[in-house]
């Protein structure tokens, strides 16, 4: 099996190599012509990516089976798995070392690549060759990596004195890993960071071969929305994980391999916003091409962070000699792409200049700038500890106060954009407009702003903290932002309603679908508003640390916390070397004398093997939190050492006002993001009793 995997990780070289070079030839020859001119080298490159993607599949099956077995003579296999470990977690270990998420990367690029090509190569031909040569030519480079460098080396074998060996147990799964989350998590960032080359490609196909009048827009746009929807949803679910795996009471601290995932998905929303602009008014092409290529460059950057070294995360992977490759191939995609885009400036006008700053395309560009101010900001923060240290020789670290500083006024200027957006008109929106659809959203606005200004003051806010004005603003732009969208809904569903005669309600769910890229567009807006209310709330958290003996309590908050059992358990119970040992708290949460709910809380002790010594010599240990949620607030306790002079064990308790929320809002978002990015309710008919009703437009209905 290991050799087998060696050789398909070497094929998999050559192929791509190959497919990179048919692509090109296939492009040399399309040049001028509105598809390849034969079958010649554009088949030979489309049958190197099918036979480039069913040796990857091979590969990772392969590198599947060494770790489920476990084949501990594996180096790969003998750091990530132990004999302990079950099953479902051995899988998992695919992604968790570098070795495997390089081979999964590739995997993932030949899957989405096999998949891109064959729904374009009969739609938009002379986009494929280009393509083809791109995506094999990044392929090629995460195949070098795989193949080059020992680190990265999946199947490499563990020897000594030139001989291989099978350790008696591997190091296993790193802790903080072995959660839910995880086993999803990180494929779905991967989908989202991997699938953005997809757009990168096309964008730069159709620079390459001039053929920018064909509706290429339509294409990229839609694995545009799948990128940023997987990479919004993974950023989310690492949020959960943190939440529940960290024991710190928190889900976001601006660790920067969380600011690695978010830097991409910042560019992809800008350019979802602006595509839309070109669309309709045939302006912001460069901007778009521009923000195609940075958001590809930002996965790479990512990339970068987390193997490079350069930064210090609890989510990256061990400091690897990887740092300078991919710095030198994120320098020639911006190179490369950069003069892509010159050499077609002449096509890349606009057809038409921008005519107020009171429209909907100016709105759109004003959420870009705002997009990509915090972009800038999230890098700055991200690697001035890097930069500092370079320069100055000193170790220095910016906290998560630093980017709230800057980032949260900027992100509260972006929730005004995304509801002050749909309100406006595309070229020019008249005053009279103005007043009708801003009316109610500020009415609103200015009540919650209003309301909330008195219940501070009501509850004694004297000073800037006491008042916590950031989270009243939001509570308000958020205000603003739901109404703005339910009565943009209203109207629509009304308008639709008297053409079609349908009922009020199913007027309303099918306006949803019939301009599913602007309502659910907005469905979208409303998770968003939905997920900053959520964050506001930590606004008014509150902490403590109590000690408390097996049966105590104690008040906090108009809480009261209880430790109802305290014990000591392994997993699995009668196993010689445990996966884990721990010390479980059973905590009971009170409120005004009724339970509000029970948890445990844990400290989790791994045994873990030593590859060097054989033997068990070190230990790695984990926090597993006891949370309680209502809609109003979590209860979030976290057990830790024992006090050294009470001897009882010391808690630490988080009050959480509307994290509820936060999780309410990543729902939300998917269901909507979902509803958006599948092929599910255009054209489709509702059948209710003897009446069927149609999603189609109003317009096509009355046509």
């Amino acid at each position: 099996m290991v050799q087998l995997g060696s050789l398909l990780n070497a094929f998999s070289l050559a192929i791509a190599v190959f497919a990179a070079f048919a692509g090109g030839m296939a492009l040399r020859e399309s040049f001028g012509q509105s598809k390849p001119k034969g079958p010649g080298w554009f088949a030979l490159a489309i049958q190197a990516l099918n036979l480039n993607f069913i040796i990857l599949f091979s590969a990772v099956v392969v590198l599947l089976i060494i770790l489920v077995k476990p084949d501990l003579s594996v180096m790969y296999a003998a750091e990530n798995v132990n004999l302990t470990l079950p099953v479902f977690y051995r899988f998992t270990s695919l992604w968790a070392g570098q070795a495997g998420s390089m081979l999964w990367w590739n995997f993932l690029l030949a899957m989405f690549s096999f998949i891109a090509i064959h729904s374009l190569k009969n739609k938009e031909p002379a986009l494929v060759p280009g393509m083809i040569a791109i995506l094999m030519v990044i392929s090629g480079f995460f195949s070098a990596i795989t193949n080059f460098s020992p680190t990265s080396d999946p199947f490499r074998l563990i020897s000594a004195g030139g001989e291989s060996f099978s350790p008696a147990d591997g190091r296993g799964l790193n802790p903080l890993l072995q959660h839910w989350a995880m086993i999803i998590h990180p494929p779905i960032l991967y989908f989202g960071y991997v699938s953005f080359a997809v757009p990168y490609a096309i964008a730069m196909s159709a620079l390459i071969s001039g053929r920018l009048d064909l509706e290429w827009t339509k294409h990229i746009r839609r694995w545009t929305i799948f990128s940023w929807f997987f990479l919004g949803t993974g950023m989310l679910l690492g949020g959960k994980w943190a939440y529940e795996e960290l024991g710190w009471g928190g889900y976001w601290a601006w660790d920067p391999v969380e600011n690695a995932s978010l830097m991409p998905w910042l560019t992809g929303t800008a350019f979802l916003h602006s595509i839309i602009v070109q669309e309709r008014r045939g302006m912001l092409k460069i901007w778009n091409m521009t923000l195609v290529s940075l958001s590809f460059v930002m996965t790479v950057f990512g990339t970068f962070l987390t193997r490079s070294g350069v930064v210090e995360s609890v989510h990256a992977f061990a400091s690897s000699n990887l740092g300078p490759f991919f710095a030198a191939f994120m320098l020639v995609t911006i190179v490369f792409s950069g003069f892509a885009i010159i050499k077609r400036l002449p096509m890349l006008k606009s057809d038409r200049p921008f005519h107020s700053f009171l429209s909907r395309e100016a709105g759109f560009l004003f959420n870009n700038v705002l997009l990509l101010t915090v972009l800038f900001t999230v890098i700055w923060g991200t690697m001035y500890p890097a930069i500092h240290e370079f320069f100055a020789g000193q170790k220095v670290a910016l906290s998560a106060i630093w980017f709230n500083r800057f980032i949260v006024p900027q992100g509260l200027l972006i929730l005004f954009l995304t509801g002050a957006g749909p309100l406006l008109t595309w070229r020019s929106t008249s005053a009279a407009t103005l007043r009708k659809n801003f009316l109610l959203p500020s009415m609103v606005f200015l009540v919650i702003a209003l309301s909330y200004t008195a219940a501070r003051f009501g509850m004694g806010a004297k000073t800037w903290d006491d008042f916590h004005f950031y989270a009243g603003l939001t509570f308000s732009l958020a205000g603003f932002v739901i109404v703005g969208v339910v009565e943009e809904f209203i109207r629509a569903a009304r308008a639709r309603k008297s053409v079609t005669r349908e009922p009020a309600f199913i007027a309303f769910i099918l306006t949803l679908f019939q301009n599913k890229r602007r309502y659910l567009g907005y469905m979208v807006h409303i998770s968003l508003a939905i997920l900053f209310t959520g964050f506001a709330g930590k606004s008014f958290g509150n902490e403590t640390r109590l000690t408390l003996a097996q049966g105590e309590g104690q008040h906090f908050e108009g809480y009261y916390i209880e430790m109802a059992k305290l014990e000591d358990k392994q997993f699995p119970e009668y196993a010689r070397v445990p996966l884990y040992l721990t010390k479980m708290a059973t905590m009971r949460f009170w409120q005004n004398n009724q339970l509000l709910g029970q948890d445990t809380s844990e400290i989790r002790t791994y045994p873990m093997f030593s590859l060097s010594s054989g033997r068990y010599d070190d230990t790695q240990t984990t926090s597993e939190p006891s949370i309680v949620s209502t809609p109003y607030a979590d209860l979030y306790v976290q057990i830790g050492g024992t006090d050294d002079e009470t001897g009882r064990m010391i808690v630490q308790v988080w009050v959480n006002p509307l994290v509820f929320w936060v999780w309410f809002g990543f729902g939300f978002f998917v269901i909507s993001s979902l509803l958006l990015l599948l092929p599910i309710g255009e054209g489709a008919t509702l059948k209710l009793g003897k009446r069927t009703y149609s999603v189609r437009p109003v317009a096509a209905q009355n046509s």
